[in-house]
């Protein structure tokens, strides 16, 4: 008994998306890269009104993101943006703002980089609770929509020693007495030298010496960064900033957190919050170099890998790795990479859909396969053929070739039924 799967594929240049054949799981169909959207950071503080904490939403919207026009001597983008309070359940509405923004650029590459954004910002005063945030944006040109619904405590900042949430920061001196300060709304730090710079503020009834202990965790709650300074804390409220210099940060997602101890080292107030450390134009499932750099099998040489890993710096190992792509870069006078992100995107498909136990996807016979030479146009499965162990077929008809996975221990562990007869293909 043979059950055929048939799958359509529209083609431009790299699939735009991907369907993934037989598995125990329903075909997966995901988009992995670098999907246009904005970033907002929502932050409490103090306020002077009373049981009412002041809420900061801050909103960035990059310039590609937009469409622009020819205005004049340039071109011109506008948009708007609804920000809506409402309670936990989405029912009962408690704020909102609306308002408008128009951007002018005089040059035309201006319109669709990535790097390049537009920051808003507006303040509401809510009391303390848990509230549904919607925010849209609407792009006045096209009528297209750009809509994220987060939960947000408002916090209660009324105690005798509190603190704000924290605020990363794009650019600012810390020793200089200038207090311009440049949000980092995406709250990535990728591209940021000299360490990762924050603000809080700590507001007390009195003036006190405290100790604030600063502390980075990974996504596996390891404490990469650990150091504690002697504040003193005066009566009222107290501009903070910190840079954490000494940092060593990979891509991925991390935590910060602020802990502020009195001289008896009881806790007074504590804040944390997730940062990211993610290049701009890369796929968003790159969340390890050295995992990225090994998965590079498909597509590079070992003497290519070889010299990616002996780089003695981590930033020499990062600039290498970026050199393989931008080689491999079909135009490389934009900021998107299609072969870039199209190859991560068959890793992560491999991941979710061929994955056994503790061995990842892509580094299955299956995911191998799927990720040179990407989804089959056919899958023939043969689940309960007599006398034989569980297989399937894919197809690939503009290759004039197929391959016979098969099921060796009967619980989904695939293995090419003949070794490959050519030079271990490479990506393509």
């Amino acid at each position: 008994m043979n059950i055929k799967f048939k799958y359509l594929f529209t083609v431009v240049m790299f699939f735009t998306s991907i369907i993934v054949g037989q598995n125990q799981n329903p075909p997966t169909k995901i988009n992995i890269g670098t999907k246009n959207t904005f970033f907002q950071d929502i932050l409490n503080f103090k306020s002077d009104k009373k049981g009412q904490t002041k809420v900061e939403v801050f909103i960035q919207v990059p310039y590609n993101l937009i469409q622009f026009v020819k205005a004049g001597d340039g071109f011109r983008g506008r948009y708007s943006i609804t920000v809506t309070f409402l309670d936990e359940k989405g029912e009962k509405l408690f704020s909102e703002k609306i308002w408008k923004e128009k951007i002018f650029v005089k040059d035309f590459k201006t319109t669709s980089s990535k790097k390049i954004s537009n920051i808003s910002l507006r303040t509401f005063f809510l009391q303390p609770a848990v509230y549904l945030v919607r925010t849209l944006i609407e792009d006045k040109e096209t009528k297209n929509e750009f809509v994220k619904t987060i939960k947000f405590k408002v916090q209660d900042l009324s105690q005798d020693v509190s603190i704000s949430s924290i605020l990363f920061l794009a650019k600012r001196n810390i020793k200089s007495s200038n207090r311009k300060i440049v949000p980092n709304i995406s709250r990535n730090v990728a591209n940021q030298a000299n360490g990762i710079p924050i603000f809080y503020e700590l507001y007390s009834n009195k003036k006190i010496y405290a100790v604030a202990n600063y502390t980075i965790s990974d996504n596996k709650h390891n404490v990469i960064y650990n150091e504690s300074v002697a504040v003193k804390i005066d009566s009222g409220k107290n501009n903070i900033f910190y840079n954490a210099k000494d940092s060593s940060i990979n891509l991925g997602t991390y935590q910060f957190k602020v802990v502020i101890k009195n001289t008896d080292n009881n806790i007074l107030a504590e804040a944390k919050k997730m940062f990211f450390s993610k290049w701009v134009g890369a796929p968003s499932n790159i969340t390890d170099l050295e995992t990225a750099i090994e998965q590079l099998e498909y597509i590079a040489t070992s003497d290519q890998i070889n010299y990616i890993e002996e780089a003695k710096t981590k930033e020499e190992k990062i600039r290498r790795y970026r050199k393989f792509w931008k080689s491999k870069d079909p135009n490389p006078a934009t900021e998107e990479n299609v072969v870039f992100n199209e190859y991560y995107r068959r890793i992560n498909l491999a991941n979710k859909n061929f994955s056994y136990y503790s061995r990842p996807g892509w580094k299955t016979d299956r995911g191998m396969v799927f990720i040179v030479l990407g989804p089959p146009n056919s899958i023939t499965a043969h689940p309960f053929d007599s006398y034989s162990k569980p297989f399937v077929v894919w197809e690939y008809y503009t290759l004039n070739r197929s391959f016979k996975f098969v099921d060796i221990t009967g619980f989904g562990d695939y293995k090419l039924a003949n070794p490959l007869d050519f030079d271990y293909f490479r990506y393509r």
